[in-house]
Parts: C-alpha cells; structure tokens; sequence
C-alpha cells in the first residue's frame, strides 16, 4: 500500500516538473514571426538577390568569368561615345561599351558575392531582398539591361 502512494506522488511530482516548463514557456516572448505580415530585419552583413546597374557597367565580363555557377550573361557592344563611369575608389573609368544583355539567373545563383566585390565599379551589388519565388523558371532571369 505505501509503495502504492509513493508511486502517485512520484508521478505527481514529474507532472508539476513539466508543468513547470510548460507555464515557463506560455509567459515567455514568441520567437517566431508571423511570416508573411510581420518580417524579420536583415543582418548589415546579409547576402541577397544580386542587382546590376546597368549604367554603371563596363562590360569588363569579370562577372561573368568569376560566377562559380555561370549565372550571369552580359553581352556588350562598343558604343561611338565613350562615357565616364567611376570607379569604387572614385577614380573615373571609360566605358567604351555599352551594355545590350545583363541577365542573372537568380535560380542558379548561390549568393556568393564574387561578382560584387570584384567589379571594378561596383555595377554588381547583393541587396537585401530575399524572396525570389516565381511560378516558371523564366521569371527567375532578370534582366537588367535597357
């Protein structure tokens, strides 16, 4: 009979253990966000979607040849007029070719940042966006030239 009584307060006692747990947690701050009404703020240091300015572009093709997974097409024509375009450390740069094709196919790309920390007029930037869903594969090419 005791031992009886001892096992019930035994297991009354585990369940105020998880109890305890439980009420613990029902009080404390929600970690989760109620995607997609509420949204999470991105890190200085976040990698995201990879954006061209076009008219900052040289088509010096260091993009295209560093991209890890060749998701970069950018096609060039020499233009009459060359521009000035500057350079990161503000120095001013010809660009002697106009740029007819920039499309990144954001399906491949791995985010790495190669492109953007090497060009040389920082044309290439990852911005903070991070939603690239699309119905077809075709509207995850974006293009960037005019």
């Amino acid at each position: 009979m005791i031992k009886y009584f001892k096992q019930i307060i035994t297991e009354l006692w585990s369940i105020l253990k998880g109890m305890k747990i439980t009420i613990k947690y029902f009080f404390a701050k929600p970690t989760t966000v109620q995607y997609p009404e509420e949204r999470i703020q991105m890190t200085e240091r976040f990698r995201g979607m990879v954006k061209a300015d076009t008219d900052k572009c040289i088509s010096c093709l260091y993009c295209v040849n560093i991209c890890p997974v060749s998701c970069i097409d950018l096609e060039g024509e020499k233009s009459d007029a060359p521009a000035k375009v500057m350079n990161k450390e503000g120095k001013a740069m010809k660009r002697i070719k106009t740029v007819t094709k920039f499309d990144v196919n954001i399906a491949q790309c791995i985010q790495c940042g190669f492109c953007a920390e090497g060009c040389p007029t920082a044309a290439i930037y990852l911005s903070k966006e991070h939603e690239n869903s699309a119905l077809s594969r075709e509207e995850l090419i974006k293009h960037y030239a005019k």
